[in-house]
């Protein structure tokens, strides 16, 4: 049997996550492969501006949009990421799906700052990460579920509305879940 890899794929967290740091969330998988996962979680603002992250960095940021900063997972919390649109020409920048890449590159960052050159993006600090084989046990178990990511979930519904429509995507109502995953 092969393994079926879910990179460009999200994990939607069920009604009854134990896990109070990943209870609501739904995380976009930037990585997976046989050596394990790496994703950001894309519906918990951080209450922090992006204009503030970067006048932080000293990054004049006067046109940026107002969003806020994602916090994007329990790991490396000070670390920055950006999920954006288009092709990966930003330093350090990979290709995750059709239209969507990931990047840690500061370069990006100025060009965000001055509107130039990104269509859409998340910025995210930290990340969440699983270790060789352990989000397919977490998986078997019934810890997450999973959904298709498209344009709207990642870049341009509202936070609060992400996990509702990531339900939605598999086509089920959150509300009809039994707290009791997998018994019927």
């Amino acid at each position: 049997m092969t393994k079926q890899f879910l990179t460009h794929q999200c994990l939607i967290a069920p009604p009854n996550m134990q896990d109070d740091f990943f209870a609501n969330t739904v995380i976009y998988l930037a990585r997976h492969d046989e050596d394990g996962a790496q994703g950001i979680i894309i519906n918990r603002p951080s209450g922090l501006q992006i204009k503030e992250l970067l006048n932080d960095l000293e990054i004049d940021a006067d046109y940026v949009n107002p969003h806020e900063v994602l916090q994007g997972g329990p790991l490396r919390p000070e670390a920055g990421f950006v999920l954006h649109t288009g092709q990966p020409t930003w330093h350090s920048s990979i290709a995750v799906g059709e239209n969507v890449c990931i990047t840690t590159s500061k370069d990006i960052l100025d060009a965000i700052a001055h509107n130039q050159g990104v269509g859409r993006y998340q910025i995210a600090l930290g990340y969440a990460s699983w270790g060789k084989n352990q989000l397919e046990q977490e998986l078997s178990r019934g810890d997450w579920l999973v959904c298709d990511s498209d344009m709207d979930l990642i870049f341009n519904l509202p936070y609060s509305d992400r996990w509702d429509a990531a339900y939605k995507k598999m086509g089920v109502d959150r509300n009809w879940l039994s707290s009791e995953i997998g018994h019927a």
